[in-house]
Parts: C-alpha cells; sequence; structure tokens
C-alpha cells in the first residue's frame, strides 16, 4: 500500500479517536446547561450548527460542491439528519438527567451495528481474533443489559440505532464532510422552524448570566468539530475499524458518570463494564 495512504489512514483513525472522546466529554457541556430544556438545546445544537457549517463553506469556497448534487444524496443526507436528531435529542436529555449508563450502553452498542453493515454489506475483512472478541463483547454488553436495574431501555436503543445507522449513511455519501454535515442541519433547521411554528413550542432565551450565553454560543462548534472529525474519517478508513473505534465514546461516558456524576453503578454491572473494556483493547490492538 502506498506511504501516503496508510498515513492518511493513520490520521483518519486518529481523528476518528479523538471525534469519540470529545462526543462522550461533551455530556459535561450539556449537563452545565440543565437549566433549559432538552427541545431548546436541541433547537440551538442545530441552529448554531447550521451557521457555523455555513461560515465554514463561505471561508473555505466550497459552496460549489452542491452543484452536481444529486437527489440520491440529498435524500441520503436527509436521512442520516433525522437520525442525527433523534440521536442528539436523546443524548442531550440523558446529559441533563443524569441517565449517563443509558447513554452509553446506547454507543456501546452501536458499534456492533457498524461493524455487523461492513462484513455484510461492505464485506470488509475481520480477523479470526476480532470476531470472537467482539462476539465476547457483545455477549458481555448483553448481559449488562439484562442484570443492570431500573434501566431507560428506550434511551440506549434509540441511541444505538440511530447512532449505528448514522455511521452506515456516512459511508455511502460522495460529499466532503463541511457540505454533508451543512446539508445535514439545514434540513433539521427548516423542519425545527415549521415544527415550532406548527406546535407552538416554547424557546428559551439564554437569561442575563454571561456564562450561560456563551456557553449557547458554543453549542455549533461543540456539535460541529467532532462530527467534522468523523465524518472525514468515515470515508478514509473501513466501516468495521469506525465501529471499533466507537467504542472509545462509551467508555468516556462511562467514566465520567462514575467520577463526575456520581452515578451509582452496580458492581457486577461494573464488573461487566471493566470485562468489556479489556475486550475493546484487544479489539484495538
Amino acid at each position: 500500500m502506498n506511504p501516503r495512504k496508510i498515513g492518511q489512514q493513520h490520521l483518519a483513525a486518529g481523528l476518528s479517536g479523538l471525534a469519540n472522546l470529545l462526543l462522550g466529554a461533551s455530556s459535561l457541556y450539556w449537563k452545565a446547561l440543565s437549566d433549559f430544556s432538552y427541545i431548546t438545546l436541541l433547537m440551538y445544537r442545530v441552529t448554531l450548527s447550521s451557521a457555523t457549517l455555513a461560515l465554514l463553506l463561505l471561508a473555505f469556497r466550497r459552496a460549489g460542491n452542491f452543484k452536481n448534487i444529486t437527489s440520491g444524496l440529498i435524500f441520503t443526507h436527509c436521512a442520516a439528519a433525522t437520525m442525527i436528531a433523534f440521536n442528539w435529542g436523546a443524548f442531550i436529555w440523558s446529559s441533563l438527567n443524569g441517565h449517563l449508563l443509558e447513554s452509553g450502553l446506547g454507543y456501546l452498542l452501536a458499534p456492533f451495528i457498524s461493524i455487523g453493515m461492513g462484513c455484510l454489506i461492505y464485506h470488509e475483512p475481520i480477523t479470526p481474533r476480532k470476531m470472537l472478541s467482539t462476539i465476547v463483547a457483545l455477549s458481555s454488553v448483553v448481559s449488562l443489559v439484562l442484570l443492570s436495574e431500573n434501566l431507560n431501555h428506550w434511551t440506549y436503543l434509540l441511541i444505538a440505532t440511530t447512532w449505528g445507522s448514522y455511521t452506515y449513511l456516512k459511508k455511502t455519501t460522495s460529499l466532503d464532510a463541511v457540505s454533508g454535515l451543512f446539508l445535514e442541519t439545514l434540513f433539521l433547521s427548516v423542519l425545527l422552524t415549521l415544527a415550532t411554528w406548527a406546535f407552538n413550542l416554547t424557546i428559551i432565551r439564554p437569561n442575563e448570566s454571561s456564562y450561560h450565553n456563551l456557553l449557547i454560543l458554543l453549542a455549533g462548534v461543540v456539535s460541529v468539530t467532532p462530527l467534522l472529525m468523523f465524518s472525514f474519517a468515515t470515508n478514509k478508513i473501513p466501516l468495521s475499524v469506525t465501529g471499533f473505534l466507537q467504542f472509545i465514546l462509551p467508555l468516556t461516558l462511562f467514566s465520567i458518570g462514575i467520577f463526575s456524576y456520581e452515578q451509582t453503578i452496580p458492581k457486577l454491572s461494573l464488573a461487566l463494564l471493566m470485562t468489556t473494556a479489556g475486550i475493546l483493547a484487544i479489539l484495538l490492538a
């Protein structure tokens, strides 16, 4: 393989891993905005992300990328936008309400969807060691779900299916990361505007606190930065590798849940988490 291509793949893998770390850490950011409803935060997240991406398109003169856009690409990114909207909503809600265990479970299950799609649809090779480790890790996650009490099941199921589907859809597009994300956030901005008007939704404005105003203004950057890294990397590395790197996200969430949120996790669940983490270390080796 060309050394330059190998270097690009290593860079993409590094960006994908960093993106997952930042996505997990962003739960602390949304928790700091707990005075607002998750609907309000979702609205700010979508509109400010769209504005941030529009500025990037203008700054780097990428608007011409939409000249040859097809209806198929539009449909793909609208479907991806729908997935990320539900994912954002569930993630923000779980961050505000301290359900980091459910959120982490969702992102722990999502990579298995990506790995499965990579193998079944793109026929990406997977070594016997990684196949065995994947089966054992999935068994540990299922055991964790079955043995944990008082779980909010819809949260981790919604996060898992939407994030896994979003990863697959991003693999199928030919648009660059900035253009694709802009198309998605623009579509969501239009839908949210119509929903606000149709259902008379209340959007709370930032209060007089300069701290909250600054945090709200950062919503676009906080949302767009890791997704741009993730979108760039997805088209550069195999989908199965993307799936393996996604395990960084839930492990980050579990760590935050234990040490920052002081969320109580049963000893058996914690033991299963540590077992899964060990298996994932083998997967990423």
